[in-house]
């Protein structure tokens, strides 16, 4: 659900208290009390004077009055409640709703006003329960049918939702808001035909509105559609070509379709609007070195740096750009200048212990990567760095299980956290655990050689040289260079060859 339509579904359901006060209550004219003692009516008549003229606190000692010589009227009661919700004092207005019902339990206006009152107070689920009543009453009440599906979007019941818009438009017709509103359900149910049925509908009524084009460009997007996507998002920067958000949704696309070129030049056109955009430099800086064009992403960052000053953010970046560009004193520096800036950033001192490792200063690694943990215990990243650091070097092996294992809570399909936990069973000497792990996480990164490796060695270990050398044999296609694996499988080959 985009922010907007959060924004929408909030402002709904909040302004629904206050179009009752406003109102007196939503869709429900003022009545005199039927039915009530004659010698009630005229202080019921002084009190709604006085509160139509804000005179609340003399119009609810009227209505209390009215209330003295008709005590049995729900009416009388919802008109003393009304007017305690304005004074503020809702728990007695909860009181005086409660004893309306208890009187009349259908009473409509009873049950719309506890229920906007229970949803202000944030008892969704009751407040549901009362509007489903009212629904089944009223079963035409727009007001009713809409605050129904915006309650049931905010408990997670979008089916339910679904219905409710359903509904609106059988009774209203042809809707913009309405069909859009739908449409958004529709996306978050993974159900994108209907999704984008609903939203092209809308697009017809208001062809152009952004809004919709956006949605109709993520939904798209999320089934896979990519072209139409970027036909849609090209479409609402032409009617919108200052929205910067516009130019990142269209670069998202351009680079998911490996038009690189296009991708940069919308993260391009979004730094002309806005130079500050940090997901724009992000953004561009991560196409360059896709490309490998290092060169380019060290302007891009050298510029901003000097425009926008020190910031760790971007010198995390720059250390990145110089970790694939192979200058790793350049990238430690880097990391180090974005830690010296933010001590407090889990993920700086992250980049730095992972960098630190690859120079081989393993216990400074080990101190960046538990002050990162230290910043942040759910750093799946750190955990699984640092456990498995200490299972490549044979150390602190219970405690590097126990930290693997903590970021395979967090990230329970990770494959190469799946390595992680097989290398250290391995080196715990728990062969079949390690097997089980290792063979779950070669399906999941089928493009790594060190995965490959590690499987080949727990085979081996096992005694199953047929199946260390076809898992050799795959490490060594991913990676031809793969020199200890060449090493191992050459062993295994002359093994094969002496053993008669």
């Amino acid at each position: 659900m985009n922010s907007r339509w959060t924004l929408w579904i909030n402002a709904v359901v909040s302004m629904g208290l206050s179009v009752a006060i406003g109102s007196g209550c939503a869709h429900a004219p003022l009545r005199s009390p039927q039915g009530s003692r004659r010698v009630s009516y005229g202080p019921y008549m002084r009190g709604l004077m006085l509160e139509r003229s804000a005179h609340l606190s003399d119009a609810l000692d009227a209505y209390r009055q009215a209330l003295e010589h008709d005590e049995d009227s729900p009416f009388l009661h919802v008109r003393v409640g009304a007017t305690q919700v304005k004074l503020g004092q809702t728990h007695q207005a909860l009181k005086s709703f409660q004893r309306a019902l208890s009187l009349d339990p259908s009473d409509p206006d009873a049950l719309r006003w506890m229920a906007m009152l229970l949803t202000s107070q944030g008892q969704i689920d009751e407040a549901i329960r009362l509007y489903e009543r009212l629904s089944g009453q009223e079963p035409a009440d727009r007001f009713v049918l809409s605050t129904l599906a915006d309650l049931y979007v905010l408990q997670g019941r979008l089916d339910d939702a679904v219905k409710m818009y359903t509904r609106l438009i059988d009774l209203e017709g042809p809707s913009q808001q309405l069909y859009f509103n739908l449409g958004v359900l529709y996306g978050r149910l993974g159900q994108f035909p209907n999704a984008i049925e609903h939203l092209s509908r809308a697009m017809e009524l208001v062809p152009d509105s952004v809004e919709v084009r956006v949605a109709l460009g993520l939904t798209y997007e999320l089934a896979g559609q990519l072209s139409q996507a970027a036909a849609h998002y090209e479409e609402a920067i032409r009617l919108d070509p200052l929205n910067n958000r516009l130019y990142h949704h269209a670069a998202r696309v351009a680079a998911n379709q490996q038009d690189v070129p296009k991708a940069i030049r919308h993260y391009e056109m979004v730094l002309d609007i806005d130079p500050n955009d940090l997901e724009a430099i992000v953004g561009l800086v991560r196409l360059w070195m896709a490309e490998a064009q290092y060169v380019e992403a060290q302007h891009v960052l050298a510029a901003k740096l000097n425009s926008l000053g020190q910031l760790p953010e971007l010198y995390l970046l720059l250390g990145l750009v110089y970790r694939e560009a192979d200058i790793p004193l350049e990238a430690l520096r880097a990391f180090e200048r974005a830690s010296e800036l933010r001590d407090d950033a889990p993920q700086a001192h992250f980049y730095l212990g992972a960098q630190l490792e690859r120079l081989e200063r393993n216990e400074e690694a080990r101190w960046e990567l538990r002050r990162a943990i230290e910043l942040d215990p759910n750093h799946a990243d750190a955990l699984n760095y640092l456990g498995y650091m200490d299972a490549d070097d044979g150390v602190n092996l219970r405690e590097a299980k126990v930290l693997i294992e903590r970021a395979l809570a967090l990230d329970p399909d990770n494959g190469a956290y799946l390595d992680s936990l097989g290398w250290v069973f391995y080196r715990l000497g728990q062969v079949s655990d390690a097997i089980r792990h290792l063979e779950r996480a070669s399906r999941l990164v089928d493009d790594d050689a060190t995965v490959f490796d590690h499987l080949g060695q727990a085979y081996f270990a096992q005694g199953e040289a047929a199946r260390a050398e076809i898992a050799w044999r795959k490490a060594i296609e991913l990676d031809p260079d793969f020199e200890d694996v060449k090493r191992r499988l050459e062993q295994l080959m002359q093994r094969q060859v002496t053993v008669p």
